[in-house]
């Protein structure tokens, strides 16, 4: 496993969006979405200067004023993805945007991925640090699944395996700080904890 200090971790981000952000945007293109690219310098035990590597990346839903829209329309909009984020928070966990009534944006984390290689060393919680410091300064919810993406590798939905990934996930987000909230989504509300 390499070392990798988030000081030295470089976050990249990307958001396309058209016209002017605003309520008066079309609910398929209202949320804001970003990519974001992480990498980072890797020094070896000579002292060298070191090289960048690929430490992971991050996809975001960005939802400006969340507690000033018709949520549940907007996010439907968008794709079946957010739309569950949408069902979850406006009919399973309204207590969870009841605070947003008054302002605030809604961050939905739909992937963060870090390099096998760089894992162990919390730098899942250093990039949402970095993420929810920078285009994240506004967010008054932040909401993730905590289950491990399915993939042709990967164990199986439904199977031991797959479940310890899911509890193994869960805890590691328990500890940033995150919240039960319904079946395997989490949500964040303490932002002065990073914001601070």
């Amino acid at each position: 496993m390499a070392t990798l200090d988030p000081e030295y971790m470089r976050c990249t981000y990307s958001c396309e969006y058209r016209g002017i952000p605003g309520t008066d945007h079309g609910p398929d293109d209202y949320p804001m979405f970003w990519k974001v690219r992480m990498t980072g310098r890797l020094w070896d035990d000579e002292g060298g200067d070191g090289e960048d590597a690929e430490v992971g990346y991050a996809d975001v839903y960005l939802v400006p004023d969340a507690g000033l829209i018709d949520l549940f329309f907007t996010l439907d909009a968008v794709n079946q993805e957010v739309a569950n984020v949408a069902e979850m928070l406006t009919i399973k966990m309204p207590d969870l945007v009841e605070d947003m009534e008054i302002g605030g944006d809604l961050m939905y984390l739909s992937s963060l991925w870090i390099d096998p290689k760089f894992r162990g060393n919390d730098l899942g919680h250093a990039a949402l640090k970095a993420i929810i410091g920078t285009i994240g300064r506004s967010a008054a919810l932040v909401v993730l699944l905590a289950a491990p993406v399915l993939t042709d590798n990967g164990p199986e939905e439904g199977t031991q395996e797959h479940e310890a990934a899911k509890a193994a996930l869960r805890r590691y987000w328990m500890d940033f700080g995150f919240e039960e909230a319904d079946g395997d989504y989490v949500a964040f509300r303490d932002m002065a904890q990073i914001l601070g």
